[in-house]
């Protein structure tokens, strides 16, 4: 797997509102099962330098490095099960995990 991302996280915003945003656009039941996609994707073709990303404009799914997802957001671990939601509208990302 290449290491370039096509996400850049340093102009992105954090934010804690994309996730309550996209399911009362799309509803419960269908943010979560975009959720699994990504996650199921990580399962996948991911490895432990990977972390699923949930675009969420299109609901597609995309794989992201997560030493830059570590380095933007200063976290030092990432977990299993977490998924990077990203904007391209609002150029802002919001770290999800999963339960």
């Amino acid at each position: 797997m290449k290491n370039i991302s096509p996400f850049n996280l340093d102009q992105c915003s954090l934010s804690n509102e994309l996730w309550p945003d996209f399911i009362n656009k799309i509803g419960l039941i269908k943010a979560n099962l975009a959720v699994r996609q990504s996650l199921d994707l990580q399962r996948m073709q991911g490895s432990t330098s990977t972390l699923p990303v949930l675009i969420l404009e299109t609901c597609g799914t995309a794989l992201v490095n997560s030493e830059a997802v570590k380095t933007f957001i200063g976290f030092s671990y990432l977990e299993q099960g977490m998924v990077l939601i990203f904007s391209s509208k609002l150029n802002s990302i919001q770290l999800l995990r999963d339960n």
